[in-house]
């Protein structure tokens, strides 16, 4: 699978869909509005939006617009790359790559792929310390008031903030995180439920099961069947 860049423009007519790949979402003029799990963030001359694999999301735009947006094939994402859709703020390197993807544009876009590991790098540097301390703790209990000490915020207005950069609530951030992972030991590894679920941050197998049932509409055990790569 290729990474594929593109010029793109959107319309007042709300459209949805969801697919395998990533999208990076830069500005190059106008706003667009993106919905996921019934947030909706804006992608501006001041931000990008990364939408991570198989995020179900909507999006529309008011004005002209013109957006440079990268398919990114999930294979070619780490698993220290952003799992979970957040917003960044378009900072001097993320201009000089936008750049960068404009010129092999012109030139054709042959060797688009080897930019990759830069945007990769862009990816995780701009991690906020919470978001980030998330993806490396998340088998651990994690409180609000914890990951807003990390930012310097009050618990009020960090809930507020994270909302803005992700479109989800810490706790819903949190859950989404750890049901990733918990697919992913249940596809690659023929680890007991009841493991799977410590080292996801869980302390009951029960936990994991209702995981499962409410968000996926079947048992750990049943996904296993249906999804296992072992």
């Amino acid at each position: 699978m290729q990474l594929i860049a593109e010029k793109r423009t959107y319309t007042k007519d709300v459209a949805s869909h969801s697919h395998h790949h990533a999208h990076v979402i830069m500005p190059l003029q106008g706003e667009l509005f993106v919905i996921m799990e019934e947030n909706t963030t804006s992608v501006s001359a001041q931000s990008l939006l990364f939408v991570p694999p198989n995020a179900f999301h909507s999006f529309y735009a008011k004005t002209q617009n013109e957006f440079l947006v990268l398919d990114i094939p999930d294979i070619l994402l780490s698993s220290a790359t952003q799992t979970q859709a957040i917003s960044y703020t378009f900072s001097p390197q993320w201009q000089a790559l936008r750049s960068l993807i404009l010129y092999e544009l012109q030139q054709g876009g042959k060797t688009l792929r080897a930019l990759y590991p830069y945007i990769s790098q862009c990816l995780q540097r701009e991690q906020s310390p919470s978001i980030r301390y998330i993806h490396e703790h998340y088998d651990e209990p994690l409180s609000i008031q914890q990951l807003a000490d990390l930012e310097h915020y009050s618990r009020t207005y960090y809930t507020e903030w994270f909302i803005k950069q992700t479109g989800k609530t810490p706790a819903h951030y949190i859950r989404d995180v750890r049901l990733t992972r918990a697919k992913e030991l249940l596809q690659y590894t023929s680890f007991s439920l009841l493991a799977i679920a410590i080292q996801v941050g869980l302390s009951h197998q029960s936990a994991l099961t209702r995981l499962f049932q409410q968000y996926e509409g079947m048992t750990p055990s049943e996904f296993r069947k249906k999804h296992t790569l072992c």
